[in-house]
């Protein structure tokens, strides 16, 4: 059944041989060639995904130190404005009640006026009662010098009754 035959068996290492040169001369150095370059290609890959993967880690440190930059400086500016809108308060309540003092004063001092002007008036007509009285109680005229005289004595007096 299966016969080995030497002659067969020595051409067919021969031709094995042969065929293995003629690979090694023609194709063998050409795919070789081919491998190494694919593998250059991809461990350059490799390299510059790496190094874009560092690139974009730095990148993103960078943004989020920005970021949290950016939230400091916002709350910075959020505190500093609460100050400032607290500092305004204060003043504007300063400004109002300092208004409302001078407010008060101001009606005070219109008060004391007011009523220094009701009193010359009711001394006034207090004055001008009392000569009527004194001239109807006297029945005789009375000169300008009495009339002088009775009106200062009466104002002298007068103070004291409203006063007191």
């Amino acid at each position: 059944m299966l016969s080995i035959e030497p002659g067969l068996l020595i051409w067919t290492i021969i031709t094995f041989i042969a065929l293995v040169f003629v690979l090694r001369k023609v194709a063998w150095k050409p795919l070789l060639t081919a491998l190494e370059q694919r593998e250059s290609t991809i461990r350059t890959a490799l390299d510059d995904a790496q190094l874009a993967r560092r690139e974009a880690q730095d990148i993103l440190a960078e943004n989020q130190r920005i970021l949290a930059e950016a939230n400091r400086e916002s709350l910075r500016l959020i505190e500093q404005g609460r100050v400032e809108a607290e500092r305004l308060r204060a003043t504007m309540s300063e400004q109002s009640r300092q208004e409302a003092q001078r407010l008060i004063e101001e009606a005070r001092r219109e008060i004391v006026r007011e009523r220094q002007l009701a009193i010359q008036e009711l001394k006034s007509t207090a004055a001008d009662l009392a000569l009527q009285a004194a001239t109807r109680l006297l029945h005789r005229s009375v000169t300008d010098d009495d009339h002088r005289r009775l009106v200062m004595e009466f104002l002298d007096r007068f103070p004291e009754k409203v006063e007191g």
